[in-house]
C-alpha cells in the first residue's frame, strides 16, 4: 500500500467512525439492548482517577485516546438514533 497523506488518513479514520457509528445506532434501537451501558462500563480511563502528572507515559496516552475515540462514536451513535 503506498503512503497516505495525513489528511488522506483522516477521511478514511472519518468514514470508520461515521459507519461504525450507524452500527451502534442500529444496535441501541433493537429492544433491550443495553449497548449506552455496556460502552459506558468500558471507558478505561475516568476523570476521577489518579492525575498521572505533567507527562503522562504513552500508555496513559494511548489509554486517554481510546477512551475518548469511545466517547465520540458512542455521543454520535445516540444522535443517529435519536434523529432516525
Amino acid at each position: 500500500m503506498t503512503e497516505q497523506s495525513p489528511q488522506q488518513l483522516e477521511g478514511r479514520l472519518n468514514a470508520q467512525r461515521e459507519v461504525l457509528a450507524a452500527l451502534l445506532a442500529w444496535a441501541m434501537r433493537q429492544p433491550g439492548s443495553d449497548f449506552p451501558d455496556a460502552l459506558d462500563a468500558e471507558q478505561g480511563v475516568q476523570d476521577h482517577q489518579e492525575d498521572p502528572g505533567v507527562l503522562a507515559d504513552s500508555a496513559f496516552a494511548i489509554e486517554g485516546a481510546a477512551a475518548r475515540e469511545m466517547q465520540i462514536l458512542l455521543e454520535r451513535a445516540k444522535a443517529i438514533r435519536d434523529t432516525a
